[in-house]
């Protein structure tokens, strides 16, 4: 099956925001959530990063420290790791990312922020950035 023109775009997205050494823990994947519906990668691939991630007008670091933001506020740590590995993967540094999330302080809170702080910690940690 053909895959749509909007599929194509959000893989080439994908593929450059995946972590060159292709570690799982910071590559985009939906292999363990593919099995409870066969077209959750089509929408995830199709609208996320086919129709969002690839519009004009921003940055790839600016929609990245976007997305970060967002996830802290919502307090959406695992999605939160993915993004700030993708952050890292694309050139943002770890002062830009930890600038970004403490900016948060005051519209988000103390618990929200340390938690993504700490998320944000464990991925340094894992690529062993100091």
């Amino acid at each position: 099956m053909e895959k749509s023109k909007r599929h194509q775009q959000g893989m080439e997205i994908i593929k450059k925001y995946e972590d060159p050494s292709d570690n799982p823990s910071y590559s985009i994947t939906f292999d363990s959530l593919m099995d409870l519906d066969s077209e959750l990668e089509n929408y995830i691939v199709e609208f996320a990063f086919g129709d969002i991630y690839s519009r004009e007008g921003l940055s790839d670091k600016k929609k990245t420290l976007i997305t970060i933001s967002s996830l802290v506020t919502q307090g959406l740590e695992p999605q939160l790791k993915l993004h700030v590995n993708i952050g890292l993967t694309i050139g943002l540094t770890q002062k830009e990312i930890v600038g970004a999330i403490i900016h948060l302080l005051p519209y988000t809170g103390f618990p929200r922020v340390l938690n993504a702080l700490k998320v944000a910690k464990e991925v340094f940690t894992e690529r062993e950035i100091k």
